[in-house]
């Protein structure tokens, strides 16, 4: 689950992979590498770095990782963007095409909708969602309600006003989070 922040562009809105994120993986990234260019200097073996490299390939993968969705009014589209560096899936979805955006809640490791938060497996959970026509759903974001604490509600409402689209929110209670732009950093 990686937390998608929502920054306004002068097209609309892009739903996104925060850029702290990146900064902070590539910063590690390249002090791996730099540990790693200075172990094999002194003569260290490949062999010996099995670990650091690794970490360097991960922090590489989780830094090219790329997961962003752009609501583009005036073009009357929305944009998906999913993928790692060059190699990215692109997706056009026209506003003809999508019905409304939705937040649902479910209890994570249970099949009852009704189903309450109980043991440690059983996390609440959110999911922002593109639904189109013919039944057909995309999935935003799903991320646990403790990690998102109202921010993936609050985003999904300020989409829904930027780009015009309608909003259903499966509990009442979640239409009520106000949209506080100084609290809301990308939205100011």
């Amino acid at each position: 689950m990686i937390r998608l922040d929502a920054h306004k562009t002068k097209e609309g809105v892009a739903y996104r992979v925060g850029t702290f994120r990146r900064i902070l993986l590539g910063s590690v990234f390249a002090f791996l590498l730099w540990g790693i260019v200075l172990y094999l200097r002194e003569g260290d073996s490949v062999r010996s770095l099995s670990i650091p490299i690794a970490m360097a390939v991960l922090c590489f993968l989780a830094f090219s990782y790329r997961e962003t969705w752009l609501f583009l009014p005036r073009e009357r589209k929305v944009v998906s963007l999913f993928g790692f560096g060059p190699f990215v899936k692109h997706e056009e979805f026209p506003y003809e095409r999508i019905e409304r955006l939705e937040i649902t809640h479910f209890v994570k490791d249970t099949e009852d909708p009704k189903a309450k938060p109980g043991r440690r497996k059983q996390k609440p959970m959110i999911v922002f969602s593109l639904l189109l026509s013919g039944q057909e759903e995309k999935t935003i974001e799903v991320i646990s309600e403790h990690t998102s604490l109202g921010r993936t509600e609050s985003a999904a409402q300020a989409i829904a006003a930027i780009s015009g689209l309608a909003l259903v929110v499966d509990r009442p209670r979640d239409m009520d989070i106000s949209i506080d732009r100084d609290e809301f950093h990308s939205f100011r």
